[in-house]
């Protein structure tokens, strides 16, 4: 059998050097993009702390905004990734509800938890020509739509109304965590508070 050239080889060993560079430059991107917040961290930053030349981030994002772009959209998959293997786990709508909730109550008062990065990101991209903007509304609607569908699967006489309310709740906490964190912050009562919200309206 004929042996592949050296010649023939390059592109494929160029081929793994670029994907090793294009994760690497991914993976420091995405830490200092939440850490430090993503106005603050310029191209010189991520190409010297992932230890590549400038040119090996254009090779793979064609400029600042398509890296941001791409660590939104890793953001949301990773998130609801998670949220399914949670959901995957319980029974019926009332105990996935309540997951839920706890899930999103158990980020917002874990000490040093940075915030949502889509409330940051929307907070320091108010603009919205930018097209994070457009991962960041796919986010938000598909916790809503989730929330909406929880509603309506345990009965709520009106599941907008409650789906919405437990919204805010989320999104209220999320906020907070950046100012009142920890476990002593008003994160720590969104469970309590969803669960008063939930009874009125099986209630009422």
């Amino acid at each position: 059998m004929r042996r592949p050239s050296r010649r023939a080889a390059k592109p494929a060993t160029r081929a793994r050097r670029e994907g090793l560079a294009r994760e690497k430059v991914f993976a420091v991107a995405a830490d200092l993009f939440y850490r430090r917040s993503i106005r603050a961290v310029g191209v010189e930053t991520i190409v010297q702390e992932a230890g590549v030349a400038k040119i090996s981030l254009y090779r793979s994002f064609a400029s600042k905004d398509d890296l941001i772009v791409a660590y939104l959209e890793n953001r949301n998959a990773g998130y609801w990734r998670h949220i399914d293997r949670l959901m995957a786990t319980r029974r019926d709508a009332r105990a996935r509800l309540r997951a839920l909730i706890a899930y999103v109550a158990g980020r917002a008062t874990t000490r040093g938890y940075r915030g949502c990065p889509f409330i940051n990101y929307a907070a320091e991209f108010p603009e919205a020509s930018h097209p994070g903007h457009r991962v960041v509304a796919a986010n938000k609607r598909e916790m809503r739509d989730r929330l909406a569908d929880l509603s309506k699967a345990i009965g709520a006489h009106r599941p907008g109304q409650l789906a919405d309310a437990l919204f805010l709740l989320i999104e209220g906490a999320y906020a907070s965590s950046r100012t009142l964190g920890g476990s002593s912050g008003p994160g720590a009562a969104l469970a309590r508070s969803a669960a008063a919200l939930i009874a009125a309206h099986l209630d009422g």
